[in-house]
């Protein structure tokens, strides 16, 4: 059978491709790639303007074109909702994967026999992981090809609970949404920036491996670079992290804590 396969991100969306290849598969895939672990959600199905307006505070210098890339993705959901193909969502075990998987439910729930789910999990990673969050970016195309026999119809309880659980994450609107227990739990940018801090070196050191170090440490989150230097930059402006070098560039500038002035 051929389907339409959904992932969440570009480097999901490439290794699914190159799985398609190895198994001489025709199908079509639709790449999602809104974060939406992070930043508002109240407008996500809509204008996006809010969304759109995030997503340039934190990567101002991206030269991406947000507003655009929020009507591209309702245009996807749009597009999902065309002919009578089957569809096969690809999700892991992460909050990013998981939201991808209840928004195109909510959006898909007049064809509810269209919808089938992949979901893989820790166990089926070549390397093993410290965390048991994932994504599909994360599996050699090797392994996804193997999952397309695996291809399964999603029941429409659990397609009604997926649908409301995207509802309630749009109205509780937090600043993050965290996987926990195979769960979404919402929390706020403080949660993020004690993380921060707590890993961030009291003597000046490499932004990039600041960041890089801390993008492994937020519970429940599988955090981008971008995000992270993001909450770096607000820390910054309120005083308790301290720059050196361009601001703009991730790859050139220094961080430390700032030092209470009895230590300087």
């Amino acid at each position: 059978m051929q389907y339409i396969h959904v992932v969440n991100g570009d480097i999901a969306g490439n290794v699914l491709r190159q799985a398609l290849a190895q198994a001489a598969r025709p199908d079509t895939v639709i790449v999602l790639r809104d974060d939406l672990a992070v930043g508002p959600l109240t407008d996500v199905d809509g204008a996006g303007v809010q969304r759109a307006q995030f997503w340039q505070r934190v990567a101002p210098n991206s030269g991406i074109d947000f507003a655009l890339e929020m009507r591209a993705a309702l245009g996807q959901l749009q597009e999902l909702k065309t002919g009578d193909t089957e569809i096969a969502i690809w999700h892991g075990q992460s909050a990013s994967d998981q939201l991808m998987l209840r928004r195109v439910v909510f959006h898909m729930h007049q064809f509810p026999q269209r919808i089938n789910e992949v979901a893989l999990d820790a166990r089926e990673l070549e390397v093993p992981l410290q965390r048991n969050l994932t994504s599909i970016g994360m599996y050699p195309p090797a392994r996804l090809a193997r999952r397309f026999s695996t291809i399964a119809p999603v029941s429409v309880l659990r397609l009604g609970r997926l649908g409301y659980e995207w509802q309630q994450c749009v109205r509780e609107n937090a600043d993050v949404r965290l996987w926990k227990g195979n769960t979404l739990v919402p929390a706020a940018y403080y949660n993020v920036d004690e993380v921060i801090l707590e890993y961030t070196p009291r003597e000046w050191a490499p932004a990039i491996e600041v960041v890089t170090s801390i993008m492994g440490k937020i519970e429940g989150l599988l955090a981008t670079d971008w995000f992270v230097f993001w909450r770096c930059r607000e820390l910054i402006g309120n005083g308790q992290l301290v720059l050196r070098g361009d601001a703009d560039s991730l790859q050139t500038c220094e961080l430390r804590r700032n030092l209470l002035p009895d230590a300087e």
